[in-house]
């Protein structure tokens, strides 16, 4: 269960970091008055290789059951020397060290080493995408979609979550709006561009991969990622509703929630790095997830097809027009009444559609 946790940061430190180097490019007249958090950013790069080796650490203790008669510390090695997420590691090690090196001595006000630093993070970031899964299974276009889906949440999401939760004076809101909310665009662009990719190289049958753990967390990942676009809209072009960020505290309650929602996500994508991703090899001895024969009982045929009824239907629906009336509890501040449509928008059309395949 700790390695939720662990990758579950990882992702919050390439998101802290990437969004702060963002940040260091905006002019300060176009981006809200934040607080001193450079001791944060040093700890998120920090954060990186230490987090990242709890993988390393899972894999040596795993191996160790097969060869008991050696020593931890020397299949520790083997793991750090013969596999590529173990290369990786070094190398995102030595990355994050040098960025905090330079942090450390040389500080983030040179133009130079505002490049220098954006250039090794997206570094870092590449080393990422070669320990991935999708590396496994292309070389190439692995590592460029792993490393451009990181990259585009870490700087949308780095950036949402510095301005929502450390912002001490004025927004600077329609300022702060003009280019986050283009970044966004094209950060949401990339992410379904990269995440299809993915999809091609990791998942033989979309809807077969609902059986196992990590299809089903799939599955999730793209319904919380429909509230959590749709409230990123709102917050970007319903400017009226925080009179124009005037209104502070209600635009802090919108972003922060919208971080809320980004950090399920981020959770359901660490849970996702942790399973066997559903390729061919899957399907050949068939595992179904615990919650997938707690809906359908004792079933070991994986060929999953649709299997319709009115309720699974009428479950949908309800999920769907969940998802529509976030927009008028948006716009009446009912925050409440938000919170269980997107809980419903999600939660039902899960479960339906669940239920729908067997």
């Amino acid at each position: 269960m700790y390695i939720y946790l662990f990758e579950t940061l990882l992702y919050l430190s390439f998101a802290l970091t990437g969004g702060y180097l963002l940040l260091q490019f905006i002019p300060e007249k176009s981006k809200p008055q934040l607080m001193n958090i450079t001791d944060l950013f040093q700890y998120a790069l920090l954060a990186i290789p230490l987090f990242s080796f709890m993988s390393i650490l899972r894999s040596a203790l795993v191996l160790r059951d097969f060869a008991q008669d050696m020593p931890f510390i020397q299949v520790l090695l083997i793991v750090v020397k013969d596999y590529s997420y173990g290369n990786a590691w070094v190398w995102n090690l030595i990355i994050c060290t040098v960025m905090y090196m330079i942090t450390q001595f040389k500080g983030l006000q040179g133009k130079m080493t505002k490049w220098v630093l954006a250039l090794l993070w997206c570094a870092s970031i590449l080393a990422h995408g070669w320990a991935s899964h999708p590396a496994g299974f292309s070389p190439f276009w692995g590592v460029l979609s792993q490393s451009v889906h990181v990259a585009a949440v870490s700087l949308w999401l780095g950036t949402l979550l510095i301005v929502a939760w450390f912002t001490n004076g004025e927004w600077n809101w329609k300022a702060f709006v003009r280019w986050f909310t283009p970044m966004s665009i094209s950060s949401i662009v990339l992410i379904v561009a990269a995440g299809i990719m993915m999809m091609f190289l990791l998942v033989d049958g979309y809807i077969n991969s609902w059986g196992i753990n990590y299809g089903q967390a799939l599955l999730l990942k793209h319904l919380v990622f429909l509230p959590l676009v749709l409230l990123g809209f709102m917050n970007g072009f319903l400017s009226k509703i925080t009179d124009h960020g005037r209104h502070k505290s209600r635009l802090q309650w919108w972003l922060r929630a919208e971080t809320f929602l980004a950090l399920v996500i981020l959770i359901t994508t660490a849970y996702m790095g942790v399973q066997e991703p559903p390729h061919e090899g899957e399907f050949e001895q068939p595992s179904p997830s615990p919650l997938f024969t707690f809906l359908h009982g004792d079933l070991q045929d994986l060929s999953l097809q649709w299997n319709w009824s009115l309720v699974y239907i009428s479950m949908i629906v309800i999920g769907i027009a969940a998802l529509a009336l976030i927009f008028p509890s948006y716009k009446k501040e009912k925050r409440s009444m938000f919170a269980a449509f997107a809980c419903i928008a999600v939660l039902f059309p899960f479960f339906g559609i669940l239920l729908s395949v067997q």
